[in-house]
């Protein structure tokens, strides 16, 4: 009888700690006499005001502490990765741009020899690629960290860096209604006018400016630059942000890029540019003003030779010669101003620059007759006017409504014409060179063209004395 008893205990006690579930061992329980454990319900209208419950912020805490665990997770154990090792998936962005060049001197006007070291070829001037990523990236702030790297080889087959520079944005660069601020150390493009400033894939000349080159303006140096901006306008309805002031300092080594430094004053440069803060279907948008200043110092080097000829004792001529080499440091002064209006259909380009620059002679003191070589100032100046005429495709109405997939551009055609002229020496006016060109560019896409340049260059020598030198140039200019 009591061993009965103790069964029926047990019986109920496994019963009652089992796990129920809401089908048959349910109905099972029921048979056996067991109570049914029922769902409890909650009436809406109950007053639930002293549950304790959780905020929103608390919510998100809790998601991201599981998120995070759940990274860490998978990268010990699914990618062996131990989480003290640093792994980033930001994209690294590679480009390119290259060029194909035909060059025929002398075509049409002029049937004379050609100058010395001119000859018709075909030539790859530039090739180039670019690698640009950032470091550190602010989803907050947009505060990152940007880098750029590239190198170029020329015609020569030579393999040299051109940018290799590191920026912060100093103020918050998501912010489009307030101002910006960035530091970029490295080596970069001087900021200074336009020609010299633009790349190579947005230059409409395949020649660029005399000046640019004459002055050294279009190379790239080693330093830091600060940029920044005020006033921005915004059209929100075509992403279109344009401050109404741009401006830039910098200081570099002045020697050249690639290069180390070649005395022990450093090179400034400044710029500042007004542009028109308007929307961007507004007749006056691409309208700009800008002024530059660029203040340094060269170390240019004289050399005086000295002879001295003798008559000795026993009657024969004897001659001595000697070379003294002084150098000496002198200013290497820019200023400059532009104004650009850059709109479709019709735009131009009007820019004028100053130089002052320090020049060595060389000069030969033969018996004691002569002078030693000295330190010259000389003044230099440029300018150059461009009037171009868009028109294509990609004006057309029915072409703006198309699909467009990533390959993709509707065709655009630029012709333009441009006259360059240079003084080497502002005391001697009737010494310059004019150049006078008549291009068009074929837009394949918007770093891709076909460019044909027709230069007429007038080499005024004095005296009435001109040299007239006539080139024909075909460009196919590609960028990726």
């Amino acid at each position: 009888m009591k061993i009965r008893t103790h069964l029926s205990w047990l019986v109920i006690a496994l019963a009652l700690l089992a796990p129920t579930a809401h089908g048959a061992e349910n109905a099972a329980e029921a048979a056996a006499g067991a109570p049914i454990l029922q769902e409890k319900t909650v009436d809406p209208s109950e007053d639930e005001s002293n549950e304790p419950k959780a905020t929103k912020d608390e919510v998100e805490a809790v998601r991201s502490e599981v998120q995070v665990l759940r990274d860490q997770w998978q990268r010990s154990l699914d990618l062996g990765f131990p989480t003290t090792v640093v792994q980033s998936n930001r994209p690294l962005l590679i480009s390119g741009i290259g060029q194909f060049r035909y060059t025929q001197n002398k075509p049409f006007i002029d049937d004379g020899p050609l100058p010395a070291n001119a000859y018709n070829a075909v030539t790859i001037p530039f090739f180039a690629l670019n690698f640009a990523g950032n470091l550190r990236k602010d989803y907050e702030q947009g505060k990152n960290v940007d880098y750029q790297l590239g190198i170029q080889t020329t015609g020569s087959a030579a393999i040299s860096i051109t940018d290799a520079w590191l920026s912060y944005q100093i103020f918050n660069s998501l912010d489009k209604e307030g101002p910006r601020l960035s530091i970029t150390g490295g080596q970069q493009k001087k900021y200074f006018g336009n020609e010299a400033t633009a790349t190579e894939a947005f230059k409409p000349t395949i020649a660029g400016a005399q000046f640019a080159t004459k002055l050294s303006l279009d190379q790239r140096d080693l330093g830091l630059v600060l940029a920044g901006d005020l006033l921005p306008a915004n059209d929100y309805g075509y992403n279109y942000r344009v401050p109404t002031i741009q401006y830039w300092l910098g200081v570099i080594n002045g020697s050249g890029p690639n290069a180390s430094e070649i005395n022990n004053d450093k090179d400034l440069f400044a710029r500042i540019q007004l542009n028109a803060p308007v929307n961007y279907d507004h007749l006056l948008r691409g309208l700009s003003l800008g002024f530059s200043g660029y203040k340094g110092w060269n170390t240019p080097s004289a050399t005086t030779t000295t002879t001295n000829t003798i008559t000795n004792t026993t009657g024969q001529i004897v001659s001595s010669s000697s070379a003294a080499t002084v150098s000496q440091n002198g200013p290497k002064e820019r200023w400059g101003a532009d104004l650009a209006y850059v709109n479709t259909p019709v735009g131009f380009t009007l820019e004028y620059v100053h130089g002052r620059d320090i020049v060595a002679g060389s000069s030969t003191i033969k018996n004691g007759v002569g002078s030693k070589a000295g330190f010259t100032q000389v003044d230099e100046e440029g300018y150059t006017f461009t009037l171009f005429y868009n028109f294509g495709d990609q004006f057309v109405a029915s072409a703006k409504q198309q699909d467009r997939y990533d390959d993709y551009y509707p065709l655009t055609y630029q012709p333009f014409v441009r006259f360059d002229s240079w003084t080497a020496n502002t005391d001697h006016p009737g010494v310059h060179t004019d150049i006078w060109t008549a291009g068009f560019n074929w837009f394949f896409a918007q770093t891709t063209k076909l460019q044909l340049n027709y230069n007429v260059t007038r080499d005024y020598k004095g005296s009435g004395n001109v040299t007239n030198i006539d080139a024909f140039l075909a460009q196919f200019q590609f960028g990726f």
